[in-house]
């Protein structure tokens, strides 16, 4: 009956509209959900049934007929497909280090069971073994650990810096890290000595100085006037008051006031430890102590002879004591850093990202995460700044929805109608189908 294809369109479109609706609610209800990527639908027609295909001009110069067009009647509406929105969403600022919000295109990446998962949510927490999770659902935070030599060791670049090593797998952070204590290998020395000083007068400066055990130890250096533009100087540890091996005995300045020389003398570690009773200078390396009085290009910025008040000071070293973490934080790039209680900023770890040739394929697994598809695509996995410059970490932040509630409602509305006028197609035909059914009377 040809009525029937009037009921199928009509209901063809409320099944449509009904999906749209399922969308919409959807988007709506994920309104507050951090990282939520919101979906609109597109339509598509049905099949359209043929009753003439139509025909082509024929016999032209002879005055024939012109062309036909087809003639066909649609069937109705079908949902042609169901598009994740992944525009970015606000920035919201939060107190936490480790809430990160992505800026830019890239998921975070996250291990569930043994399943790789992805997500535009970053509410992440330290678990009771360190490990770094999404907060929500437990599952491990990929990206960058620390590398470590065979005894656990954490190996450093020439910098100083530690190395990671760059084998994705899951983050931890233990809370038992310690910043291991650095031996002084460097101090400056600044300010002025009295030039109108009187022979004999003597002037001190001590600073603290770590060992290669991270002990403190206080290196004196005590400077007596012995003739013009000349002052002798010993150097001594702690309450020892032996004087330490190969320091300068003098110090000599120009007549402007300038250091002359040395402008600057190195203490062996093993002339350290021979006035120490730790004995913990590191000599095997070794590890020796350079004193800087004054740099060639900087002489004013040295130690100085003028005429005045006398302020010479060890101004600062190179060394520290053992530390332990107290708060951490992550930069840009996703770099994971611990301050500690010596101090110290060391690099504890890296998240990784990863994005898609077309991250709309996409299927979406429920609790903020995605999983691939065969159109989404591998994955490429890298960091923020370093391997992707258009994407940022930031922290203390959140990615929010990006739904615009304005838009959705305004799209409730177009679907509301939509509905309404399918059902009135379908009331329609059904009087229509009535009135057929009374013509026997």
């Amino acid at each position: 009956m040809a009525l029937i294809r009037s009921l199928s369109a009509g209901t063809s479109s409320l099944r449509a509209h009904q999906q749209r609706l399922d969308v919409i609610s959807n988007n709506i209800a994920n309104v507050n959900t951090i990282g939520f990527k919101g979906s609109r639908t597109t339509f598509a027609e049905q099949f359209s049934q043929t009753f003439g295909s139509g025909s082509s001009p024929s016999n032209i110069a002879a005055g024939g007929i012109g062309g036909v067009d087809p003639v066909q009647i649609g069937l109705g509406v079908r949902l042609g497909a169901i598009k994740l929105d992944l525009n970015q969403g606000s920035i919201q600022n939060t107190t936490r280090a480790l809430d990160l919000a992505l800026q830019g295109d890239g998921f975070f990446v996250f291990k569930q069971n043994g399943q790789t998962l992805y997500s535009r949510a970053g509410a992440f927490s330290v678990d009771s073994r360190g490990n770094l999770v999404d907060s929500s659902s437990g599952s491990y935070v990929q990206g960058y650990n620390l590398e470590t030599d065979s005894s656990g060791r954490v190996l450093k670049d020439s910098s100083g810096t530690n190395q990671l090593n760059r084998k994705v797998t899951n983050v931890e952070i233990s809370p038992t890290f310690k910043s291991a204590p650095r031996q002084t290998q460097s101090v400056q020395i600044t300010g002025n000595l009295r030039g109108d000083a009187n022979t004999g007068d003597e002037f001190n400066t001590s600073i603290t100085i770590y060992d290669t055990q991270g002990a403190p130890r206080v290196l004196n250096l005590a400077f007596t006037k012995t003739a013009p533009n000349t002052f002798g100087l010993v150097a001594t540890m702690d309450s020892n008051a032996t004087p330490i091996a190969g320091a300068p005995t003098s110090i000599s300045f120009n007549s402007d006031g300038t250091l002359q020389t040395p402008l600057n003398f190195t203490l062996a570690a093993s002339a350290l430890n021979a006035v120490s009773t730790s004995n913990a200078f590191d000599q095997v390396t070794p590890k020796d102590v350079t004193i800087t009085l004054a740099t060639p290009d900087n002489l004013l910025g040295g130690l100085t002879q003028f005429a005045g008040l006398n302020t010479v000071t060890a101004r600062e070293q190179d060394g520290y004591t053992s530390g332990e973490l107290s708060r951490i934080s992550v930069d840009q790039t996703g770099k994971i850093l611990g301050a500690f209680t010596n101090g110290q900023s060391e690099l504890l770890g890296q998240v990784v990202l990863a994005r898609f040739t077309n991250a709309g394929g996409l299927v979406k697994e429920g609790g903020n995460f995605f999983s691939i598809s065969p159109n989404s695509g591998l994955p490429t996995v890298g960091t923020a700044v370093e391997i992707f410059p258009s994407t940022r970490i930031n922290s203390t932040a959140l990615e929010e929805s990006n739904v615009d509630l304005t838009e959705q409602f305004t799209d409730l509305i177009t679907t509301q109608r939509a509905f309404e006028a399918a059902s009135r197609t379908v009331t329609i035909s059904d009087q229509f189908l009535g009135e057929i059914n009374q013509l026997k009377r």
